[in-house]
Formats: C-alpha cells, sequence, structure tokens
C-alpha cells in the first residue's frame, strides 16, 4: 500500500472529517488569496462608517508628505484602503481570477510576500516622486493596484498564452494585454495624464512582479523561492530562516511536517504535469526536473516505509 492511501495522507482524515468547502477558481477555504479578498472587504466597509472611518483613513491612506514626515506605515495600509465600491469590485475580482494560478506556482509565503512588495513599491516610488517635486506631495493615494500589477505581471510571465476576456468579451492573451497596459501607464507618467500618480504605482508594481519571476527573488531572500523553475526555497540566508527550507523535509520529521511535505509535493508535481502537458517535456528547466525527482524519491521512501509498518 502506497503512502497516499494512508490513512494520515487522506485529506478528508486530517480534516477531522470534514468535507473541504467549494473553491472557486482553485481557491481554498482560507488560502492566502481569500484572507486578502477578505481583509480588504473587511477594512473597506469598516473604513466607510463615520466612527472608524475617519481614523482608518486618515491614518492609513498614502501621502507622500506624511512618509517623509516618517509616518512609513502608510507605504502598507494604503494598499487595503478603496476609493468606492467600483474600485474594489475590481481589484477583488482581479485577485481572484489570477491570484490562485500564482499562490499554486509559489506557495502562499511567496505570494503574500510579493503582493505586499508590490503594493509598498509603488507606494516608495510614489514618495520619491513627492520629494523631487514630480508630483505633489500632498495628493493622497490609496488601493491595492500596485500589488495587483505585480501578480499580473507574473501571470503574463508564467502563463503567457494563457486567454483572459477583456470586458467579459474580446479574448485575449495575458502577456499582450500586460504589455498593452505597460505602455500605457508609461505614456501617462510621461505625459502627466489623468491618475499619473496611480499609473507610477501599477507600473512599480509591473516590475516587482517580473523581476522576481524572472529571478526568483533570489538575489536577496539566500535562496531561489520558486521562481520559474518552479524550485521552493532552499539554501540559506533570512528568507530559509524565516519561512523555512524545503531542504529540511525529505520524508522524515514530525507527522505534520511529513503531511505538509506530501501535499506541497503534489502540488508540485501537478503544476509540473500541467506544464509538460501543454509544452511537452522539454519545455522543463533544470530546477523542474529536479524538483520532480526529489518529490518521486520522498514518495517511494513513504511507500518503503510504509511497507515496513
Amino acid at each position: 500500500m502506497g503512502w497516499q492511501d494512508r490513512e494520515y495522507a487522506n485529506e478528508q482524515t486530517y480534516y477531522g472529517g470534514r468535507r473541504p468547502m467549494y473553491r472557486g477558481s482553485g481557491m481554498g477555504t482560507w488560502d492566502v488569496v481569500t484572507r486578502l479578498i477578505v481583509a480588504n472587504i473587511v477594512i473597506f466597509f469598516a473604513s466607510g462608517t463615520e466612527a472608524m472611518g475617519r481614523t482608518i483613513v486618515g491614518y492609513g491612506v498614502m501621502q507622500a508628505a506624511s512618509v517623509l514626515d516618517g509616518q512609513v506605515w502608510r507605504l502598507f495600509t494604503a494598499t487595503y484602503l478603496h476609493a468606492n465600491f467600483m474600485h474594489i469590485f475590481f481589484n477583488m475580482l482581479m485577485l481572484y481570477f489570477f491570484g490562485p494560478v500564482l499562490e499554486r506556482q509559489w506557495g502562499g509565503k511567496q505570494f503574500f510576500v510579493v503582493y505586499t512588495l508590490g503594493g509598498i513599491a509603488g507606494n516608495i516610488i510614489l514618495t520619491l516622486a513627492g520629494a523631487f517635486g514630480l508630483m505633489n506631495p500632498d495628493v493622497l493615494g490609496l488601493g491595492a493596484s500596485g500589488s495587483l500589477w505585480a501578480i499580473m505581471a507574473a501571470v503574463a510571465i508564467y502563463f503567457p498564452n494563457a486567454e483572459v476576456l477583456v470586458y467579459f468579451l474580446v479574448p485575449v492573451r495575458v502577456r499582450t494585454l500586460v504589455i498593452v497596459y505597460l505602455v500605457w501607464f508609461v505614456y501617462n507618467i510621461m505625459t502627466r495624464g489623468d491618475n499619473y500618480g496611480g499609473d507610477i504605482c501599477h507600473l512599480a508594481g509591473l516590475l516587482v512582479g517580473a523581476w522576481w519571476s524572472k529571478t526568483g527573488g533570489w538575489a536577496w531572500a539566500g535562496g531561489s523561492p520558486r521562481g520559474l523553475g518552479g524550485a521552493s526555497p532552499s539554501g540559506g540566508g533570512w528568507w530559509s530562516k524565516l519561512f523555512g527550507s524545503s531542504s529540511k523535509k525529505k520524508g522524515s520529521g514530525t507527522f505534520r511536517e511529513r503531511v505538509e511535505q506530501r501535499k506541497d509535493d503534489v502540488q508540485t508535481v501537478n503544476r509540473i504535469l500541467e506544464k509538460v502537458y501543454a509544452y511537452g517535456i522539454n519545455s522543463l528547466s533544470d530546477s523542474e526536473r529536479k524538483a520532480l525527482k526529489e518529490a518521486t524519491d520522498r514518495a517511494r521512501a513513504e511507500e518503503a516505509r510504509a511497507g515496513r509498518a
């Protein structure tokens, strides 16, 4: 009997016999994408009340002048504030459709890091623009667009030929869509058109998402946290200390670690097999081949352990 058939590897048994909830667009019950959507919605409605709204918006909204005065938390908090219903609706719609595929690609922790960096990077550039007189430092800004364009850039790199329906009607490849918006952002910033401050944030988010997807963030993370190769974080550096390293999990360890490792391996194998099905075996990178081999070795080790049990 293989480890997949044993009681501790069964998802329903592992979660106490509870049936999993419906998972729309690849989303889990409480994965990072779901939590981000819930957090944004809760903060949106809370900021709409007279009592809490004044405090949340007053101390959370992005303003270059305030950041330069030391209120650096605004670089982060502004990414969870939205101007109106349509603003949050379209932002959360983008997160709902494009977020899950990247969370499966990267894992929840790395997805949250890239999402957060995209938003913060946009607000940092906005602050610099205010500091150097390129825009009014007193102008207010808010929204998750920088974070979402980081996600869009990553999707365009990982899945360039995937199609989306623009206005739910016109099919366009993700890569084409992102390139068109990139050109527009640059043009609008250079001509200082409507909402060019917002497009500064969008452009910064795009660059963060593209950079991370191409490099895996290895330059400062001390490893290669699931870049284009799809490998999990490995090696030293603060990334491994903060989020843990897959190299420590080779099928040994505590019960919970073994279960989590098996779940990670299943996701890794499924992702790689989907790529093989779509683009052929020669499309796999060296790191993807290595990840597949390691997952297979761990599965065989589990089967051997189960045979001895």
